[in-house]
């Protein structure tokens, strides 16, 4: 006979494979008062959405959501829009994804959100009033080995660490960076505002959580490669600090002074942190007047601070194993080293027989048993696994893996948590699964989701796919997209002027009507400020957090106690001004429409000639601005722009330059600013 746990709010297998009729019952029988988030909520969820699908949202769903909220859950909307994603960072157990990013409008700083895979929504937002995660290095955003904290860089100099699942400020921060390096004269036009700038640290926990490693040269002849840090609630440490334990460096008197580490950890057994530095666009020389690409690899040992090794000549790519005991580096030798000693372990490289390989990026399965070398060939695209060091299999690829991406912390290989599958992301933007063994076998191809440059792969059979604005969640079981967002604004409009956001010192969130934008807001208390127009836009982006990490859909909610509706966004009446006076770029308060997007040639760009456009366009970066389009020809176009970043009239462009194009539009003002 069948019945609950000992201790559970009901039968959970019975609620799983029970019929529709059943399900009602048997929860108004269920006794709530010994849910458990943690155990209950996932299983229940999953049967309610079944239950949505073939009946639509019932009765049920909002007596059950009486219940499930009735300990309060604030309500958290996944962003509709974002800037670029900056830094990623998979919890211990594979369950969240964090994940920074600047806002829309920069000058209201950045977020670093938690994302539940399950449901790819997220369950917590952190704000920062200036920039979060870095610059797309690695590593700027890291768990606790608890996964109760989540750490990054911000402000490019300070770490901060959050408690994850809560709402709040840094409750602990380091800056230790700024006193003895700063940026050189010749990367300041002012050079004496170089001082005291400091550098973006890499960093690293303790395993036990009581301590942080910041990698920054440090005081006194002998150097520093970097200092150790206690963790402590509520504390604020910088380098004058008398917690802060600095470890000399000692490098030999013939070689140069050692560079901090760009990348690095802190071993499990606590005894050493080990890292490499090879930056991406290499490191000055002064000397060749050129940038060097030539790293290195080292350990640290945390008990005397002083170094266990120090080897040069590591190139990019670079990984070490989880556990640090070996590291892998080359892009045309795949050379493999002792991660205690820097001594040669072998070159991997000589098992494949080939000639002239180029390597472009390692994966180390999470029990380091396996290695996955990809490598780019358009004519032979393939990936190597090696086992223990031994070459295992080989996989070949109809379309070749993708390109490698602007963002550091992430692969176009993922790895399954127990080793066993691997998934890539090939060149046309899908995804390859693949059972991996002596004789590796495809299993399935996952359907694009847009611009992606990696891959993780999470708990609950969850792959994700990130890029700078763009997320996917698959199940790698049946091969489902169970979520996917896109956070760029649609092609041919730019973010709305900051004068209009309903109140200017916070950051806006609106969404686009048919001649201009809606604003929105959403409260922890469930309450929702949309109009209705729009209404259907944000509702499948509303969830409660339960108990800080399980998603619960507000719209199951709607019509019950903890939701509420309102269709005007209150605050600053007629854009009020902020904290300070805000110019507004005149190109915002237009769109482009008709927009031009994709293959953009003569005969579709010929009848805008001399007319206002709206335009966005790479020129020595990025260039969105109103114009005046002067002429087309068989081999590009000309272009006035009237902001002062911008092609010569006289230029001739390739239209392989345009992103989008159409005719100025005004866009009308919000109602609250009549």
């Amino acid at each position: 006979m069948s019945g609950p746990m000992p201790g559970s709010f009901t039968d959970l297998v019975e609620l799983l494979h029970g019929s529709d009729e059943a399900i009602e019952p048997m929860l108004k029988r269920a006794d709530f008062g010994s849910f458990v988030a943690s155990r209950d909520l996932p299983p229940l969820r999953a049967r309610l959405l079944r239950l949505e699908r073939e009946k639509g949202i019932t009765d049920l769903h909002r007596w059950v959501s009486e219940k499930v909220l009735e300990t309060g859950a604030p309500l958290v909307e996944t962003p509709r829009y974002t800037g670029r994603q900056r830094s990623f960072a998979l919890s211990p157990r594979g369950q969240y994804l964090a994940i920074t990013s600047a806002r829309v409008d920069p000058f209201f700083g950045g977020e670093l959100r938690i994302w539940e895979l399950a449901t790819g929504r997220v369950v917590d937002v952190h704000g920062f009033d200036e920039g979060v995660g870095g610059r797309r290095e690695p590593s700027c955003v890291q768990w606790s080995p608890s996964g109760q904290w989540v750490g990054t860089v911000f402000k490019d100099v300070e770490v901060g660490v959050v408690r994850a699942f809560s709402e709040g400020r840094p409750s602990f921060t380091v800056d230790v960076t700024r006193r003895w390096v700063s940026p050189p004269p010749w990367a300041d036009n002012r050079p004496e505002g170089a001082e005291k700038r400091g550098h973006l640290p890499a960093w690293c926990w303790s395993p036990d959580e009581t301590h942080l490693f910041v990698s920054t040269p440090g005081p006194g002849p002998d150097g520093a490669l970097g200092c150790i840090v206690p963790f402590r609630e509520g504390a604020t440490l910088n380098e004058d600090s008398e917690d802060v334990r600095w470890c000399p460096a000692r490098p030999d008197a013939a070689n140069a002074p050692l560079k901090p580490h760009t990348w690095i950890r802190w071993s499990q057994d606590g005894s050493r942190v080990y890292g490499y530095r090879c930056p991406r666009m290499g490191d000055w020389d002064d000397k060749a007047n050129e940038y060097t690409r030539i790293g290195s690899a080292s350990a640290i040992d945390t008990g005397s601070g002083a170094l266990r090794f120090h080897t040069g000549g590591v190139t990019l790519p670079v990984a070490f194993s989880p556990d640090g005991s070996r590291l892998v580096h080359g892009s045309e030798r795949l050379e493999l080293i002792d991660g205690h000693t820097g001594q040669h372990i072998a070159t991997l490289s000589q098992q494949l027989a080939e000639k002239d390989p180029t390597f472009s990026e390692f994966v180390w399965s999470p029990d380091g048993r396996r290695l996955a070398v990809i490598m780019d060939d358009y004519s032979h695209p393939r990936v190597c696994v090696f086992e223990e060091e031994k070459l295992l299999c080989r996989l070949e690829f109809e379309v070749s893996p993708a390109t490698p991406g602007t963002l550091e912390d992430i692969r176009r290989w993922a790895w399954s948590p127990d080793g066993s599958m691997g998934a890539c992301l090939t060149r046309d933007g899908g995804v390859e699964l693949w059972a991996i063994g002596p004789a590796p076998r495809w299993i399935r191809r996952l359907p694009g989701a847009g611009d992606l440059e990696g891959l993780v792969w999470g708990a609950d059979d969850t792959l994700v796919g990130i890029g700078l604005s763009t997320l996917a969640f698959w199940s790698t079981t049946s091969g489902e997209l169970r979520a996917h967002a896109s956070f760029d604004l649609e092609a041919g409009r730019v973010p709305p002027p900051a004068s209009w956001y309903p109140s200017p010192e916070e950051p806006g969130r609106f969404l686009p009507t048919e001649r201009g934008w809606a604003f929105t807001r959403v409260d922890p208390d469930g309450t929702v400020f949309c109009p209705p127009e729009q209404r259907e836009q944000l509702e499948p982006r509303l969830m409660f957090s339960v108990a800080g990490r399980y998603a619960w859909p507000w719209r199951w909610a709607v019509g019950t106690r903890h939701t509420r509706f309102e269709e005007r966004a209150p605050g600053a009446a007629n854009g009020a001004s902020g904290k300070e006076v805000r110019y507004t770029h005149d190109h915002s308060l237009y769109r482009a429409h008709p927009v031009l997007t994709g293959d953009i040639r003569r005969d579709s760009l010929t009848p805008y000639v001399g007319q206002r456009v709206l335009v966005y366009m790479g020129y020595h970066g990025e260039v969105t601005d109103l114009a005046t389009l002067l002429a087309v020809t068989k081999k590009g176009f000309r272009i006035r722009t009237e902001g002062h970043v911008g092609p010569r009239p006289e230029e001739l462009l390739p239209f392989s330059l345009l992103y989008w194009i159409g005719p100025a539009v005004p866009l009308e003002k919000p109602e609250h600013l009549d």
